[in-house]
């Protein structure tokens, strides 16, 4: 019995998140009040707490020596980082412009701008490229670059862009990107200059770190939806819509992919190289993109329902780890393995 358990627990670990995110929805239903702007609890203070910490980590576990590793590969580099911040925004906002007269919620078609903005995953992104023995050093660069640019690029120009200009959104620009500099940046360097001294540390704690990161993802969640359930904002949103917009972010993960895989071809990258690139390319991450979102559209003054805007990414964080959980085996028989990083080293980034 307790073999079946643990495989069972085994089997749907790769999951948790979802299956996390799935109970706390299902609890901020049956009592919306615990988690809301009128909750007892101090929910805003425990989001930046927890932000902090999220960051904080991410510092400490970004292995800079894979930037200063990986900068011969350019080709490699500029491919995945405009792809991120240049060639999926414009497929995205191409994908709205034609499903403008169908597809009309405003927060969730905001939600889709929000998701083409963010960064590649680091955990996810590394470790499938490592077990398709793809380019390994290739990815940790551009994790680690796609996260640091990620935190500067998605406020500076996000909020812009997403907004239409933060004076008719009621967004106080100045005020967001201070809270952002000192919730998400100031910790990701105070993160990288102790990272030194708590690399070892991090390293051997690494799955409670992990617990903790993902606790207060979903805490986020939690909080959003509680939010938006005693608002009912549901009930003001169209079946249709939300079909749309299960199949945009199938839709978009699919384009993104293909296009990724063909233009590394274009390129005349090494077989292992293309591996990086799909998987760096094609990714967006949650555990960035949910506490982003909570700073820059967290407060009643912002004019968008938080709980809407996440749906887009919360739907295409399980797609993506689908189809590279399918993928990934199919890679593998046709690469051998790539021996450039250390597995000492693969092991801490992931």
């Amino acid at each position: 019995m307790r073999k079946r358990l643990l495989l069972v627990y085994r089997g749907l670990s790769p999951y948790a998140l979802v299956l996390g995110i799935i109970g706390v929805i299902a609890f901020a239903a049956v009592a919306p009040g615990l988690g809301s702007d009128s909750s007892p609890l101090p929910i805003s203070l425990l989001k930046d707490v927890g932000i902090f910490m999220i960051f904080f980590n991410q510092g400490v576990l970004l292995p800079g020596e894979a930037l200063r590793k990986g900068l011969k590969e350019w080709p490699l580099h500029i491919l995945i980082q405009s792809y991120l911040y240049i060639f999926i925004p414009l497929i995205t906002a191409a994908l709205l412009w034609l499903t403008r007269d169908i597809f009309v919620q405003p927060d969730l078609r905001m939600g889709f701008l929000f998701l083409s903005f963010l960064p590649t995953t680091v955990a996810t992104a590394v470790g499938l490229t490592t077990l398709s023995h793809g380019n390994v050093t290739g990815a940790l660069f551009n994790c680690t670059l796609s996260a640091v640019l990620g935190t500067i690029l998605v406020p500076l120009y996000g909020l812009k862009w997403l907004q239409s200009g933060a004076a008719e959104s009621g967004i106080n620009l100045g005020e967001t990107l201070g809270g952002i500099f000192l919730i998400i940046i100031v910790p990701l360097i105070l993160g990288q200059c102790l990272r030194p001294k708590l690399e070892n540390r991090f390293h051997h704690h690494r799955i409670a770190i992990n617990r903790l990161n993902s606790g207060v993802i979903l805490f986020i969640v939690w909080a959003s939806f509680c939010s938006s359930f005693e608002l009912q904002v549901w009930s003001k949103v169209d079946t249709t819509d939300l079909v749309i917009c299960f199949l945009g972010a199938s839709v978009l993960l699919a384009i993104s992919s293909l296009l990724i895989w063909k233009l590394s071809g274009l390129i005349a990258l090494d077989p292992a190289s293309k591996v990086t690139a799909f998987f760096c390319g094609s990714q967006k991450s949650l555990s960035i993109g949910l506490p982003l979102s909570a700073l820059m559209f967290g407060s009643a003054d912002s004019g968008v329902n938080l709980s809407l805007l996440v749906i887009p990414l919360l739907i295409y964080h399980p797609a993506q780890m689908l189809l590279g959980g399918w993928l990934v085996p199919r890679f593998a028989r046709s690469l051998r393995p790539h021996p450039t990083v250390p597995v000492e080293e693969v092991e801490k980034a992931v």
